[in-house]
């Protein structure tokens, strides 16, 4: 047995060989023909049509990309056609190159009197197996490893040994004169572009592409102008607007339906004429569905509006739930003892791990977006208040005893304002994060929000709509926690003075 793996070993090195050296020779033609200055050899012909194309590709904006469409969410945001003679060395050079590393991965070796052998050894192998006993594990495992190694001859991902060194050689060579040829440009990728070429795989060669991330803002101002319009929006929906809602939508966005189903009685049904005589109970379900008319007032509404209503409503439910139970848990130490483990268990958990769960069961809509905020919230909420009961003087409260003070008297005038500081730092922090967990949900699962729009326009490389929702997320939260601050200033001027 040991003889047959040496001579397959052998067998292997010489048609390893043989194929290899086909590959080296294209391989060593690119890197000799990319140093010439005639590189890639291009006809009068050929530089007509591609200046040509060039021309109609257009540039980095959206105009001649996007020219009468009145969509900004599908630009194809990279023109890859070279313009220039430096670009299209390094277009051809990268397609050729392609060409050689789709052809190497596909190496096999199919050589008959190859596959006989192999055929033999497995078949020799695997009834040397089946004879071994329980005890003869090593020498079990030792022919599976065989088989392994053979198989991964037979994919050609193992070369004989000092194969590859040429081709090594050969990629080292091309690779320095890429770096003459791209001259200049190697210092522009090194400062604005340090982690690559923007097309992260494939052949593409745009010489736009050092610095893209890095728009102009001009390109930039007009896309978010052309966002904020409803009859472009993005995804059909614009950032910010305004539009008109009878106020009975909102009554029967707000009423549940249940109202109508629990009045004594039936519901109104057609006649044989087709008529339906109304009675009180159709008349409350019409209520609280909303099904009538009144007057209209202005509602915004818009990817904006979403996020910040889902961050708004996340805060706020955490504030009206973890405040009273941190006030709690901070003067009783029941309280304290049986829900803080429990606050401690989730605390510490990354709501993106929270995501997956909470949108399965409560849906893609606001209702899981909302819930995972409140989570975020509430804990941050119920940590700061705890603090701040828990860190009332009791000076204070003796003091407040001895001037004839109730419990509940003591609780509003003294240990509230007191954790009223540490309430509202809690809330700036619980901001910051509601934020950055909302985008995350967004990205997860929504069809709108800020978050969802990055989301789209990171797979289009739409960089000027990437930093519109990067400054608008920090624009929001600015807003967010200079309101609060300003609230600090105004509520609680005795924060810091003991």
């Amino acid at each position: 047995m040991l003889t047959q793996i040496v001579t397959f070993l052998i067998f292997f090195a010489v048609i390893g060989c043989i194929l290899y050296g086909r590959r080296l020779i294209k391989t060593e033609k690119v890197d000799a023909v990319f140093g010439n200055p005639e590189y890639p050899f291009e006809t009068e012909q050929e530089a007509n049509e591609r200046l040509k194309a060039v021309s109609e590709q257009g540039d980095w904006g959206i105009i001649k990309v996007q020219s009468g469409t009145g969509s900004i969410e599908n630009t194809i945001e990279v023109p890859l056609i070279p313009e220039t003679k430096r670009g299209l060395k390094f277009d051809a050079a990268a397609k050729e190159l392609q060409i050689i590393s789709d052809e190497f991965f596909k190496l096999r070796n199919h050589n008959p009197q190859f596959k006989d052998k192999i055929k033999e050894l497995k078949d020799e192998i695997k009834t040397y197996r089946k004879n071994l006993d329980d005890t003869q594990e090593v020498a079990s495992t030792y022919a599976k490893d065989i088989v392994k190694i053979a198989r991964r001859i037979e994919f050609a991902s193992i070369y004989p040994p000092n194969a590859l060194n040429e081709m090594q050689n050969a990629i080292i060579n091309f690779d320095v004169a890429q770096k003459e040829a791209q001259g200049g440009l190697r210092f522009v990728d090194i400062f604005l572009f340090p982690a690559g070429t923007i097309v992260a795989s494939g052949p593409s060669c745009s010489e736009q592409g050092s610095g893209r991330w890095l728009p102009k803002p001009s390109d930039t101002f007009d896309k978010f102008m052309l966002m904020l319009k409803p009859s472009v929006g993005y995804k059909e929906i614009p950032l910010l607007w305004i539009e008109l809602v009878d106020v009975s939508k909102m009554i029967g966005f707000i009423l549940p339906d249940w109202i109508a189903d629990i009045l004594p009685g039936e519901y109104p049904v057609h006649t044989q004429d087709g008529i339906v005589k109304q009675n009180f109970k159709g008349q409350v379900l019409k209520f609280v569905t909303g099904d009538f008319k009144l007057f209209k007032v202005p509602v915004p509404y818009g990817h904006i509006w979403d996020s910040f209503l889902r961050v708004f409503l996340g805060l706020v439910f955490g504030i009206l739930i973890g405040v009273p139970l941190g006030l709690f848990m901070g003067l009783n130490r029941f309280a304290k003892g049986f829900f803080d483990p429990l606050i401690e268990l989730y605390r510490p958990v990354p709501p993106l791990a929270w995501a997956p769960l909470i949108i399965s069961v409560l849906g893609i809509d606001n209702t899981g977006k909302v819930f995972l905020l409140f989570m975020v919230s509430l804990s941050i909420m119920i940590i700061s208040a705890r603090a701040g009961a828990s860190g009332t003087q009791l000076s204070k409260i003796h003091a407040a005893h001895s001037l004839g003070a109730s419990k509940k008297q003591i609780l509003r005038y003294v240990i509230f304002p007191n954790s009223l500081p540490e309430i509202l730092t809690g809330i700036r922090v619980a901001v910051g994060m509601c934020w950055g967990t909302l985008v995350a949900a967004e990205f997860l699962a929504g069809t709108t929000g800020i978050g969802f729009v990055e989301n789209v326009a990171k797979k289009y490389f739409q960089y000027e709509v990437i930093w519109i929702t990067i400054f608008i997320m920090g624009m929001l939260g600015l807003l967010f926690d200079v309101t609060l601050r300003k609230i600090i200033d105004k509520t609680i001027p005795w924060r810091g003075k003991g």
